[in-house]
């Protein structure tokens, strides 16, 4: 079954958990957007001041983390670079002008080299983000990457917000 296809059907069951909604939009990402060694979905707090992990799934040992937070006062230029691009590519993640303040609390312990984050919406608001993370290697993604994750941001955007 096409990925897109069966995403969309694990998403409008209304059988199936929002856990396992959540699980499932990660694992269809790392099929689709190739490098995607971590995939995490990221929910804004109301004021856009922080947001906070609702699940992180790693392809390598299948593992699956969540509850991790980050502050606007301390990644304000990601923050604001997300929101008003809704897209960040950035191959070289611990380089690039938005996300390199990531290095020493998030990138150097998880050993991240390459980044793809897209924002979520929910009646036309920013509600959160997937985001694509390589890790041990520099992932030079592709136009196609981005249309992929585009497509599933949007697919998925209505079952993401979990308040």
């Amino acid at each position: 079954m096409n990925p897109h296809l069966k995403l969309t059907a694990t998403l409008t069951n209304p059988r199936v958990k929002l856990e396992d909604k959540l699980k499932e939009i990660c694992i269809i990402t790392s099929q689709l957007i190739k490098g995607a060694d971590r995939v995490c979905l990221w929910s804004f707090s109301d004021d856009f001041e922080k947001i906070e992990s609702l699940i992180c799934y790693d392809t390598s040992n299948g593992e699956i983390t969540s509850g991790m937070t980050l502050n606007k006062s301390d990644f304000n230029d990601y923050f604001k670079g997300i929101l008003e691009q809704e897209v960040i590519n950035a191959p070289l993640a611990r380089t690039h002008n938005l996300t390199k303040h990531f290095n020493e609390t998030y990138f150097e312990p998880l050993n991240i080299q390459s980044l793809l984050d897209f924002v979520l919406h929910q009646d036309f608001v920013p509600s959160g983000i997937i985001c694509c993370e390589s890790v041990g290697k520099v992932t030079h993604w592709t136009d196609e990457n981005i249309e992929s994750l585009r497509r599933i941001a949007s697919s998925s955007s209505m079952y993401f917000k979990t308040s």
